[in-house]
């Protein structure tokens, strides 16, 4: 059945099953998966552990391998992410499809708010200023994350007394659409304290197939409180991206009976 609406974005069909579905891999991959924006972290990380190559996800960009590694006694996949909420929506849906249950995504967001820069954030909910996720769920203005993941979050910072901070995320595939004027707006009037593009859409999908995900942040670019744009060069935090990937690999060992 179509849910018909106005406005083409929030129709939705509750059809669930597509022209097009995730294709099953003969052999599994691996339950849990780590999925990054880090390329640097990623290639590092793959390499200290020994990664085995089980699969590649193929895109008009590049390619993306997936890979199997062993942490803390327990087996993992991870793969270099893609980034916006309609190219993730095609690489998340595609791990679920490949057998993976619970997904953990960590990367980088602006923030709306004075939050030093490199800070933890663990988003509790995200707003869905994006495309992707309203074909997967009708449509609503939030979308609240999962609380196992969250849990295994905060047990994993508590572990190491890591400080973060938990908010409400905006996710957005409009990039170059971030007025002041909308800034304001979401910080204000929605409570947003972090801005990034895939959040939604993952958590959304994650609902949708009946699995697991959860994702974690680092404070990079500020969008308030100066003139001119101020990007603190947060793609160069090598430290605070290696840091939130290993905190991403400990909670996600947490999830391995989810």
């Amino acid at each position: 059945m179509i849910l018909k609406n106005e406005y083409p974005v929030l129709e939705y069909s509750t059809q669930r099953d597509a022209v097009i579905n995730p294709q099953k891999e003969p052999i599994p991959f691996p339950r849990l998966c780590l999925v990054t924006f880090f390329e640097e972290v990623f290639n590092d990380i793959t390499k200290r552990y020994s990664g085995t190559l089980i699969g590649t996800y193929c895109s008009e960009m590049k390619k993306f391998d997936v890979y199997a590694i062993q942490y803390q006694q327990t087996e993992l996949c991870v793969v270099q992410s893609v980034v916006a909420s309609g190219s993730i929506a095609m690489m998340t849906d595609w791990l679920y499809g490949k057998g993976v249950d619970v997904i953990v995504c960590c990367g980088g967001c602006g923030v709306l708010d004075h939050i030093p820069a490199g800070d933890i954030i663990l988003p509790l909910r995200a707003l869905r200023d994006e495309g992707a996720s309203y074909q997967y769920l009708p449509p609503s203005r939030w979308i609240e994350l999962q609380n196992a993941p969250i849990e295994a979050f905060r047990t994993v910072l508590s572990r190491h007394h890591i400080p973060y901070l938990e908010c409400a995320t905006w996710t957005t595939d409009g990039f170059f659409r971030e007025t002041k004027e909308m800034v304001e707006y979401r910080r204000t009037e929605d409570g947003c304290q972090v801005v990034e593009m895939e959040c939604a859409a993952m958590a959304a999908i994650a609902e949708f197939r009946g699995k697991t995900f959860g994702q974690i942040l680092y404070s990079g670019d500020i969008l308030v409180g100066n003139d001119e744009y101020d990007d603190r060069e947060w793609y160069h935090n090598s430290s605070a991206r290696e840091k939130l990937y290993l905190i991403a690999m400990e909670a996600l060992c947490l999830l391995k009976n989810r």
